[in-house]
């Protein structure tokens, strides 16, 4: 919502372009309570840290512009902001506070205040979530004000955490009925005349490969051998811009959300169920329209041939991760699974092994994380977070998903296209990074420090099998830039890709669609001069809308799984635990438990048995009586005080740990041994 300021009504209202000056930026301000950061989009600019009152002009997640400090100095450049240029939301939700002389609302980020000018006649609990509508933007001397437009209830109830959620996010969690109208129009299934001129792929064994608890399956993959020992691999991919056609209801909302948000226990989808979960799903044995991106590849995974075509299909089998790790490991026998489609998924496990080195070989990363898994009751409460590992049969439809979008990049970067990007990390932060390492007593590659992805590579599978693995991996993951969307081609470094999109996933990602809807241009011929001028123009915004939303959708996630793994930890306050140092900062370390896949935080309030010093270079902190050092990757044994529901925190007291002696005895040793 674009609105400047001194206008305290509710229509957007633009504000005139800035005048180009070197010292300005544009980005997104992440509030971390009493200062923030401004994420910066412009290539070889560092984030910018912002403090003080100008912080008052802003709210969490805004796009603002700010004026370099030219006294700043990299690595960390300071700012204050000039003014806002578009605001991310108008809808804040956070607790119910009421004095004598004025209401408010109280966001849980840290954010200011918020005061309530009217109650719209609703009735507010003390500590009640409540959701008001800015009408009232704030300026350095005014809070933000606005109106009361619902109660949601008290934080202890359980329906109230995915409502609060959602309005604070600005998730809908309804279609508009004119979408959801065009979305019931089409028929379940597709008529044989939908199909007519396609390519069949009938012949041939094609399977979806997702998780046990998948409802929509945007790709299929099909495999044959080819004469001198090589392959001919298909990804099949739902063909969404057969349905949601450029300008339609459907394509306005989906432009609008962006993406799916997958939430604990439920989905916020980009597109209504009877398109997502029905005739875009590619189901068992149900015809499907697709767009198909046929490789040929040679002995050592190089791709000789690509071509893409409007396609059709019938899945013979929806696989889910388990059994096809149980057909690769042959530990199990596969169920009502016939021969044919067994044995080709056996080749594709020896195809994915291949592309994988291939990959490796020329600098990829390839980051192994475990994802957390939320238990739930009968009732959907939460009662335990374990850990999902990665399996050989995750690897092998990434590979294949790894391929194809870079393939179709590579096919069509002659014409106006959306690429998925990734730029190189900054100097500054891979200089940190090296020198943290080498204080660990870590072998640092040769062209580490430019940042070249093979010495970054070589770092994570240094540490592989051993106690600090995950810490490293977070540590590099955390130097590196965020991808994004762009209509300009400036490679993945992350992939150490040249040229690569997002294509696989049409259903929950809109630039996927929007990549489908220029290749299906171009196969037909209709890719013309005018529509390429059309997407020229167009392209740049679709790239930053896209990439807005998809941090809103991260963010959301992580929130709610955060908000879930508090509620697991909150029966077990009192209790004691093992885990392992994951991370030190000088407030304190975050411990990651052993048995139950959540991370805490001791503050170094609560390290009574020293003073404890912090040692940045080192990422450690030295008692400074006892020499004693608490570093990453250290076994520790920890109690939980509080499971605090506010700010999303489990706050630890360090029982007992290994006494680690100082530099004095040791030389600072090496730490002890033990996904994208």
């Amino acid at each position: 919502m674009r609105k400047s300021f001194g206008h305290h009504n509710d229509k957007p209202r633009a504000n005139p372009p800035p005048q180009r000056n070197a010292n300005l930026v544009e980005g997104q301000l992440v509030l971390k309570g009493k200062f923030g950061f401004i994420l910066s989009e412009k290539p070889g600019i560092a984030d910018i840290y912002v403090q003080g009152d100008s912080l008052r002009l802003a709210m969490n997640g805004d796009r603002v512009l700010v004026r370099l400090i030219p006294s700043s100095e990299p690595p960390r450049p300071e700012g204050e902001i000039v003014r806002v240029v578009n605001r991310v939301r108008s809808n804040i939700v956070g607790i119910f506070r009421k004095s004598k002389t004025m209401s408010l609302l109280v966001p849980e980020d840290g954010s200011e205040s918020v005061r309530i000018l009217d109650d719209n006649s609703l009735t507010a609990k003390e500590n009640d979530l409540v959701v008001v509508k800015i009408t009232r933007w704030p300026t350095p001397e005014i809070w933000a004000g606005g109106t009361l437009i619902e109660v949601l209830g008290p934080r202890t109830s359980a329906d109230v955490d995915l409502k609060a959620l959602l309005r604070k996010y600005e998730l809908p969690d309804v279609f508009p009925a004119p979408v959801q109208a065009q979305a019931d129009s089409f028929a379940q299934e597709v008529p044989n005349t939908a199909w007519q001129g396609r390519e069949s792929f009938f012949h041939l064994p094609v399977f979806t490969i997702d998780g046990a608890d998948a409802k929509d399956f945007d790709d299929a993959v099909s495999l044959e051998e080819r004469p001198g020992h090589g392959w001919r691999l298909g990804v099949h991919i739902a063909d969404v811009a057969q349905y949601v056609t450029e300008g339609s209801p459907l394509d306005k909302e989906a432009f609008r959300r962006g993406t799916s948000v997958y939430l604990v226990g439920t989905v916020v989808p980009m597109l209504p169920f009877p398109l997502s979960a029905g005739l875009c799903s590619l189901r068992p044995d149900c015809v499907r329209l697709t767009l198909s991106c046929i490789m040929d590849i040679d002995a050592h995974g190089r791709v000789l041939s690509r071509r893409i075509t409007e396609s059709v299909i019938r899945s013979t089998k929806r696989f889910t991760y388990e059994e096809v790790e149980s057909i690769l490991t042959g530990k199990h026998a596969a169920v009502n699974v016939p021969a044919a489609v067994s044995e080709t998924v056996k080749k594709m496990g020896r195809l994915a092994r291949v592309l994988r080195e291939a990959r490796f070989k020329r600098g990829s990363l390839d980051f192994d994380f475990p994802e957390p898994h939320i238990v739930t009751d009968a009732t959907g409460y939460p009662t335990d977070v374990r850990r999902r590992e990665r399996m050989e049969s995750h690897r092998l439809i990434e590979e294949f998903m790894l391929l194809a979008n870079e393939a179709v990049a590579t096919e069509m970067r002659r014409f106006p296209f959306l690429y998925r990007v990734h730029e190189r990390p900054d100097s500054a932060k891979m200089a940190k990074l090296e020198t943290m390492m080498k204080a660990a007593g870590m072998a640092i590659p040769s062209g580490f420090h430019q940042g070249k992805p093979a010495a970054l590579q070589h770092l994570l599978a240094s540490t592989k099998g051993k106690l600090t693995e995950p810490m490293v991996q977070k540590m590099v993951l955390r130097s590196l830039k965020q991808a994004i969307y762009s209509a300009v081609n400036a490679g993945h470094y992350g992939l150490a890709s040249s040229c690569y999109t997002h294509f696989t996933s049409p259903i929950r990602r809109y630039p996927d669609l929007i990549v489908h809807r220029i290749v299906k241009e171009h196969l037909r011929c209709s890719l013309s001069n005018e529509r390429q001028a059309f997407w020229k123009k167009t392209l740049p915004q679709t790239a930053l809308l896209s990439s807005q939303r998809e941090r809103i959708a991260v963010d959301a996630e992580r929130e709610f799984m955060d908000l879930k793994k508090i509620q697991v930890m909150e029966k077990h306050v009192g209790d004691s635990f093992d885990g392992v140092i994951s991370s030190v900062t000088a407030f304190g370390i975050f411990v990651e438990l052993t048995d139950i896949f959540v991370d805490g935080l001791v503050h170094i309030s609560n390290l009574r048995d020293d003073y404890y010093i912090y040692d940045e270079e080192r990422s450690m902190l030295r008692g400074k009586r006892t020499n004693r050092l608490l570093q990453m990757g250290q076994k520790v044994r920890i109690k939980l005080a509080a499971a605090n529901l506010l700010k999303r925190q489990l706050d630890f007291e360090l029982e007992q740990t290994a006494t680690t002696p100082g530099p004095k005895h040791n030389k600072f040793k090496q730490f002890h041994r033990h996904r994208r």
